[in-house]
Order: structure tokens, then sequence, then C-alpha cells
């Protein structure tokens, strides 16, 4: 992670304060448990008091060491590779490099493997622009000597990339972009492309930005490398496989960072045994998380896309138990709502000391492949990050 300084901030960002005492909490998976109505069953003769909703904060928001899964194929992962770099109004400089590989799109005719290369270029579907639309995007493109698997592939992960290849400069905004291979390279390259073992030996192309405003994703779909053969017709190569290595500058001081493509995540825990919680019936859990509006700090014309689907798993403290929670979409208020069984059963669980697990981690799924992120302030009494639990009290 990048340890640029940040810049200048508004005032609502500048809080020194931090939580102290952070209470660590342990959580116990239900299993077989499907209907909300069993959550507590067998206390219902012990309970007393009236049913209320407690409004829970957390106790603590953690910095986590979840690195975002960034590597994609045609069946899973991350669906575009990001190149670029951004001045971002309320983090700093972000800077994304970008990998990319082909496979054969159908067999080709034996015209094209008794030809020669005399022509290549990549047609890419750009799809994602962060940043200044307006900025042009400037890029080297590198070759990659050795095989990866885009599938192990995360923020934090190593890629070797070998010699320069080109440089390209091109407009941050949607469409078809163009990039002409050099001609020194096609001749370099002339028996690589028209081998029949071309996915074993040819690794594909990094994209490692060195100008420009904005960070920009390629999108597996209408991605491809095309080639011709003389004599014979044009070839096409489809994108197999992405993978994009980015560095994101952590929160301004009083406050941490959620964000798409990160090497790190966020883990929230709360009080739940002991204080305003007594022990309880739990009937009902609903987690609302609501980021900091950072709006007012972006220029007009600065694209900002946010991630819009948020996932959430309960973890032990060693993170060798792991509880999936639940994946949801932002709603119109811009809120992420989480609201199942699952999650009032380890509230429940946990309400009543039985549990072996120790927070609730939160990620993006890694097919939003993208670097928007959200900002939550760690000042106490923040309700940015709430829990409304409707329960009973038990003698």
């Amino acid at each position: 992670m990048s340890t640029n300084s940040s810049p200048s901030l508004p005032a609502f960002l500048r809080s020194t304060s931090v939580p102290t005492g952070l209470l660590l909490l342990a959580f116990l998976i239900l299993g077989g448990c499907d209907d909300p109505s069993n959550v507590g069953q067998g206390l219902l003769d012990a309970q007393s008091g009236e049913t209320s909703v407690l409004s829970l904060a957390p106790s603590a928001l953690i910095e986590s060491d979840r690195a975002d899964a960034t590597g994609g194929n045609a069946a899973s992962g991350a669906i575009r590779a990001l190149t670029g770099q951004v001045d971002d109004p309320v983090i700093g400089s972000i800077t994304s490099r970008g990998f990319i590989d082909f496979v054969p799109a159908s067999q080709f005719e034996s015209s094209f493997f008794n030809g020669s290369v005399s022509w290549a270029e990549l047609s890419l579907n750009l799809d994602y622009s962060y940043g200044d639309t307006t900025s042009m995007v400037a890029f080297d493109l590198y070759s990659v000597p050795s095989d990866w698997l885009s599938s192990e592939i995360e923020a934090d992960s190593d890629i070797s990339i070998g010699t320069r290849i080109a440089s390209y400069e091109i407009q941050a905004t949607s469409g078809s972009v163009s990039l002409p291979l050099p001609a020194a390279w096609v001749d370099a390259n002339d028996t690589t492309l028209r081998n029949s073992d071309f996915s074993d030996v040819f690794h594909g192309f990094s994209l490692v930005p060195t100008g420009g405003n904005a960070i920009v994703g390629f999108r597996f779909s209408e991605s491809q490398l095309r080639v011709s053969a003389t004599p014979g017709d044009t070839v096409s190569f489809a994108m197999s496989k992405v993978a994009s290595l980015t560095d994101i500058p952590p929160a301004p001081n009083g406050n941490i960072l959620l964000s798409d493509g990160s090497s790190s995540g966020m883990d929230v825990q709360f009080p739940i045994r002991g204080g305003s919680f007594d022990e309880s019936l739990v009937h009902r859990v609903i987690l609302n998380l609501r980021a900091t509006n950072l709006d007012a700090s972006y220029p007009t014309g600065f694209n900002r896309p946010l991630p819009t689907v948020l996932g959430m798993d309960a973890v032990s403290a060693e993170g060798d138990t792991r509880l999936e929670i639940a994946e949801v979409s932002i709603n119109a208020a811009g809120e992420f709502v989480i609201d199942n069984t699952t999650l009032t059963n380890v509230f429940q669980s946990a309400n009543l000391g039985k549990s072996v697990l120790d927070r609730f981690e939160l990620y993006f799924p890694p097919e939003q492949s993208g670097i928007g992120f959200f900002v939550f302030p760690t000042v106490s009494g923040d309700t940015s990050i709430e829990a409304l639990i409707t329960a009973t009290p038990i003698n």
C-alpha cells in the first residue's frame, strides 16, 4: 500500500481521535437454523421484560489484511484490467497496473500457420474510467515473460514484466480502443503468434501507466488481439484472463477506507455481550452501513463510480473459521443493509457467550473490478454503521 501523504482534506475528514479499549467479541455459527423464530428456542420460559429495539454502534472498525481478488477469467473473478494514475481529492495518488492475456478465438485455417504475420493490434473494450474523463491516459505496454494464474491474483500480488513494447496515449472515455503493435514486435513474435501451442508459450501484456489523471478499465467482452498473416485472413485471439495491481493510499486520520481493488479490507466488531446489551432472546438484527458522503470534495467532471455490492463474512480471531453472512446491493439511499437469519443467529450466539467467531469482515466481490471506495469515520459515537437489534431480555 502506498505511503504517499494525503492532500488537504475537508473539515469533516480531519478528525484525529480513534477509539480506545477496543473490544474483541466472539461469534458462533448456529448450524441448520433457517427460521429466525427458532433463535433462542428453549429460553422462552425464562424470558422476562419487554421486547424492544436496541441501536448498537461498533466497538471497533479495524483495517484488515484481506486483499481484494483482482484476477479473473471468462468464468469467474475480475472482469477487467485497470491501468492509469489519478490524484484523488480525498485520499491522494492512486496507481493501477493491468495485465491481459489471450487465447485463439477459434480454430485457425492452415493458411494462417503457413504464412507470416504482417500486422497485429490490440482492440480493447474500455468500459470503466475513474477520474478526469477529459484527461489523456498514457501508458507503456510490456511483455509478460512467465505464466500467471488469474485465480490466485490479489491486489498485493506480484507479476513480473519483461521488455517494453510500445507507448500509448488514449482518451479516458468509454469505447473501443485500437492499439497497433510495432512492426519490430510483430516480426520478433511471428512464430509465437502462429504457434499451435500459443496459449502455452505466450503470457500476455502488462499496461504500466506513465501519465494522465484517470484510471481506465478494459473488459473481457469485445476485447481481442487481432493478427493478419500473408497470405491469409485476419484472425482473433480472445482475451482470456485479466489482473490489476493497484496502490491505494490509506484513509485520512480518524477514518478507515473500504476500497475496491485494495490490499486491505475493513473489519467491524460489536459489543454484543454486556453493557447496554444484556443477555437476551434476539429476534432480528438489521445492520446498516452508511459511508461518509464525499460528493462535495470532488470537482465537477470527476468521474467516481462506486462499488454497488458489498459482502460480509463472520470470521474467527485466527481466520480459520469463516461464515458467509451476505452479499447485498446498495439501496436508493446509498446504504448497504444486511438483514437475514444468519446475521441474527450470529448475534444471538455471541450474546449468549457461546462463540468462536471474532469479527465481521467486509469486502467487495471481485466482479466489480474498479477502485471506488467508501470512507467510514472511526471516531467514538459515530453512527455510520449501526446494528438495530430486536430483542427480549432474559433473566
